[in-house]
């Protein structure tokens, strides 16, 4: 049954840590109690879904009602010859769930996505990605219901437009316009340990089983990264920027000493990351308020003491994108929602 809750603080349905009202917080249970919701006029508007709410910042109260699912199932629901797998998995499934679930069963693909904080729903959404891996690389369609219409529609792997970090529920036209419901993955059955970055290939040396490439990343992620449910945070603030290869040769002649990280990802287009740009431009000890950079990850904004608020994270968050826009004549976007 689904359950509402009025005039709620957001604080403990969200990773940041951070106080705002929400005017309705609604739970749901099934897909029917889901479109019952969209069609009762009297809960307040505008609605938006959350899964764990880790990839976002209220920047004030929120005067509507904030839906989140609590189904939490997935199915292997066809195993083909070629050895791939095709898993569905409802939205509301926590993502590290479903990547531990399926590692354990030998099944391979979604081990490097292993401890990102957020729901299988927020992975369609985002394309979540780490360590070479990105949820849109294996995300074969995903099932949603428009807010409006309480129809339900099934988005195929193209409809959805995959980007770096994109997907077209983010563009202006589609946001919150659709709730994604379920999500299906082609996944494979024969090992495709993906050990390329980071140092992967150094902890798992060769022939890894899936929980053994899970438990590597997992490792990796805990010495660099705050555990939300420790210290408040959004997860990776920033984007990585792309920029030209006639701008990148610009920042390495800057460090003739130093050999300068990056991702070649087309003909003119590098890859750098915000993490070494931010901490090169001196960054990594700023401080705002309650909210500073954590020390062993300066791509990741933290509410250190606690008591931070969404003014605390915003003027940090400007305070970096100038440090670097100076700096490096690059700019910074947030990865983080502002809602």
């Amino acid at each position: 049954m689904s359950e509402l809750i009025y005039n709620s603080d957001i604080k403990r349905i969200t990773t940041f840590n951070v106080s705002a009202n929400a005017a309705c917080i609604a739970y749901y249970d099934t897909l029917d109690e889901l479109k019952l919701l969209l069609a009762d006029r009297s809960l307040p508007r505008p609605i938006k879904h959350l899964g764990e709410g880790s990839n976002m910042l209220f920047t004030k109260d929120f005067p509507g009602t904030i839906l989140i699912s609590r189904i939490d199932s997935h199915e292997i629901i066809d195993i083909r010859e070629d050895g791939s797998v095709l898993v569905k998995a409802s939205a509301g499934v926590i993502m590290d769930n479903l990547c531990r679930d399926l590692a354990l069963k030998n099944i391979w693909g979604l081990e490097n996505l292993s401890g990102i904080p957020g729901t299988v729903g927020a992975s369609v959404i985002q394309n979540v990605g780490a360590y070479g891996v990105e949820a849109g690389d294996l995300i074969v369609q995903a099932e949603a219901v428009e807010i409006d219409s309480a129809e339900t529609v099934t988005f195929s792997h193209e409809m959805i437009d995959f980007g770096y970090r994109h997907s077209i529920f983010k563009t202006e036209e589609m946001r919150d316009r659709f709730i994604i419901t379920a999500v299906v993955f082609k996944l494979s059955s024969k090992p495709k340990p993906r050990t390329n970055y980071a140092n992967l290939q150094s902890l798992v040396g060769n022939n890894p089983s899936a929980i053994e490439m899970r438990n590597a990343v997992i490792s990796i992620r805990d010495n660099k990264l705050p555990s939300p449910a420790i210290v408040g945070s959004a997860g990776s603030f920033f984007k990585n920027p792309i920029i030209s290869q006639q701008h990148f040769d610009k920042i390495k002649a800057l460090f003739p000493n130093e050999k300068v990280p990056h991702f070649i990802i087309g003909d003119d287009e590098i890859k750098l990351p915000a993490a070494w740009l931010i901490d090169k431009a001196g960054c990594k000890s700023m401080t705002q308020g309650g909210a500073s950079l954590w020390y062993s990850q300066p791509l990741v904004i933290v509410n250190i003491s606690g008591n931070a608020t969404s003014h605390d994270i915003i003027e940090l968050e400007h305070r970096i994108i100038k440090c670097v826009k100076s700096q490096f004549n690059i700019t910074l976007y947030p990865e983080v929602e502002h809602i």
